[in-house]
């Protein structure tokens, strides 16, 4: 699904983000990443999402070689991958249900299989009731949970989460993480950034630590094989 070959990012400031990093991935595995700020975190995905391009080495992802990638298949290529983060990134003039379809109708898919898609996920993700409600009506976990259900919605077979639970009360994030576990169980990749331990030594996922651009630890728990 993922694979990093020594791959390196050094912005135009200097500052160099990524050094020599190898990471696979595999089709259906649940990965944490973990490390301080500053430890390569945000620019891992962004090469992941192609936002950024390597200064050295190669990445896959989902099939594509991003290194060749032509600008004009990025959207076709982000759309099998979907991303869930921390400040939710709802649009406030639109209701549950519209945020979900949204990202669906800009890729024009039909709009009866709109009509069947949506209500599923918002009953996956018991928003049924919520449907109609704007974000501002919505607690910190209901919004999070849709923007989990508009990275759902395209049946993506990648999800990226980048700091999920940093705005959402403790006991919440057990929940949001429960939600992805289950999700990752029907077969969807899932990679999850994130900064609370207790989160990442209660569901015993793989976890691979950043620090100061390189990978210092790759462990899985035996709970978790």
């Amino acid at each position: 699904m993922i694979e990093f070959n020594q791959v390196s990012k050094t912005y135009k400031t200097g500052t160099h983000a990524l050094n020599g990093v190898s990471l696979t991935i595999e089709k259906g595995e649940f990965v944490f990443v973990v490390g301080h700020s500053g430890a390569g975190k945000s620019t891992l995905i962004k090469l992941i999402l192609r936002e950024e391009v390597p200064s050295g080495g190669t990445i896959q992802v989902n099939g594509y070689n991003l290194n060749k990638m032509k600008r004009r298949q990025i959207p076709i290529f982000r759309r099998g991958i979907g991303v869930v983060f921390q400040d939710f990134r709802l649009i406030p003039n639109m209701t549950t249900y519209d945020n979900i379809a949204f990202a669906l109708r800009v890729t024009n898919v039909p709009a009866r299989y709109i009509r069947r898609r949506v209500p599923y996920i918002l009953d996956l993700l018991d928003l049924t009731s919520k449907a109609r409600s704007y974000p501002e009506q919505l607690s910190g976990g209901e919004q999070q949970r849709v923007a989990l259900g508009r990275a759902l919605v395209n049946n993506p077979s990648l999800i990226i989460a980048d700091e999920p639970t940093g705005n959402i009360d403790p006991e919440l994030s057990f929940e949001i993480v429960d939600l992805l576990s289950e999700i990752n169980k029907c077969g969807t990749t899932i990679l999850m950034v994130t900064h609370e331990h207790d989160l990442v030594s209660e569901f015993h996922k793989r976890v691979v630590t950043l620090d100061h651009g390189q990978i210092v630890s790759d462990t899985m728990d035996w709970r978790a094989r």
